[in-house]
Protein backbone atom coordinates (compact mmCIF):
# COMPACT_ATOMS: atom_id res chain seq x y z
CA UNK A 1 0.00 0.00 0.00
CA UNK A 2 2.79 2.67 0.94
CA UNK A 3 4.16 1.96 -2.62
CA UNK A 4 1.22 2.85 -4.33
CA UNK A 5 1.24 5.89 -2.27
CA UNK A 6 4.48 7.01 -3.15
CA UNK A 7 4.04 5.89 -7.00
CA UNK A 8 0.66 8.92 -7.15
CA UNK A 9 3.13 11.06 -5.12
CA UNK A 10 0.07 10.80 -1.96
CA UNK A 11 2.76 10.27 0.90
CA UNK A 12 3.74 13.05 2.58
CA UNK A 13 6.82 13.31 4.53
CA UNK A 14 6.64 15.78 7.67
CA UNK A 15 9.70 16.30 9.21
CA UNK A 16 11.13 19.51 6.96
CA UNK A 17 14.87 18.43 7.69
CA UNK A 18 14.33 14.58 5.88
CA UNK A 19 11.98 17.02 3.19
CA UNK A 20 15.29 18.70 2.84
CA UNK A 21 17.53 15.65 2.25
CA UNK A 22 14.70 14.30 -0.33
CA UNK A 23 14.40 17.27 -2.51
CA UNK A 24 18.43 17.78 -1.77
CA UNK A 25 18.71 14.02 -3.30
CA UNK A 26 16.23 14.98 -6.13
CA UNK A 27 17.98 18.33 -7.02
CA UNK A 28 21.27 16.50 -7.71
CA UNK A 29 20.26 13.24 -8.55
CA UNK A 30 23.00 11.75 -5.58
CA UNK A 31 25.05 12.85 -3.24
CA UNK A 32 27.32 11.47 -0.49
CA UNK A 33 27.15 11.63 3.41
CA UNK A 34 29.03 14.04 4.22
CA UNK A 35 27.50 16.80 1.50
CA UNK A 36 23.83 15.99 2.58
CA UNK A 37 25.10 17.13 5.83
CA UNK A 38 27.02 19.95 4.94
CA UNK A 39 24.50 20.85 2.40
CA UNK A 40 21.74 21.03 4.58
CA UNK A 41 24.01 22.16 8.45
CA UNK A 42 22.52 19.75 10.20
CA UNK A 43 24.69 17.52 12.99
CA UNK A 44 26.44 14.00 11.89
CA UNK A 45 23.96 12.14 14.49
CA UNK A 46 20.87 13.89 13.50
CA UNK A 47 22.12 12.84 9.75
CA UNK A 48 22.59 9.72 9.97
CA UNK A 49 19.19 9.29 11.53
CA UNK A 50 17.16 11.24 9.29
CA UNK A 51 18.83 9.07 6.83
CA UNK A 52 18.47 5.43 8.60
CA UNK A 53 14.89 6.76 8.73
CA UNK A 54 14.16 7.55 4.60
CA UNK A 55 16.21 4.58 3.84
CA UNK A 56 14.24 2.18 6.27
CA UNK A 57 10.86 3.73 4.98
CA UNK A 58 11.99 2.96 1.08
CA UNK A 59 12.44 6.67 0.51
CA UNK A 60 16.42 6.78 -0.21
CA UNK A 61 19.05 4.12 -1.46
CA UNK A 62 22.48 3.84 -1.26
CA UNK A 63 25.45 2.35 -2.66
CA UNK A 64 28.99 1.91 -0.74
CA UNK A 65 31.03 2.12 -3.40
CA UNK A 66 31.25 4.58 -3.90
CA UNK A 67 29.12 5.71 -0.73
CA UNK A 68 26.70 8.15 -2.41
CA UNK A 69 22.61 8.42 -1.52
CA UNK A 70 19.83 8.73 -4.10
CA UNK A 71 16.19 8.73 -4.11
CA UNK A 72 14.69 4.91 -4.49
CA UNK A 73 13.15 4.10 -7.31
CA UNK A 74 9.71 4.42 -6.98
CA UNK A 75 9.87 7.95 -4.85
CA UNK A 76 11.23 9.09 -8.26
Amino acid sequence: MLSFFRKYKLFKIKDPKKQAIIDLLKEKDHCTYGEIIKRLSISSTSGIRYINELKNEGIISNKIMPPFYKIAGDYK
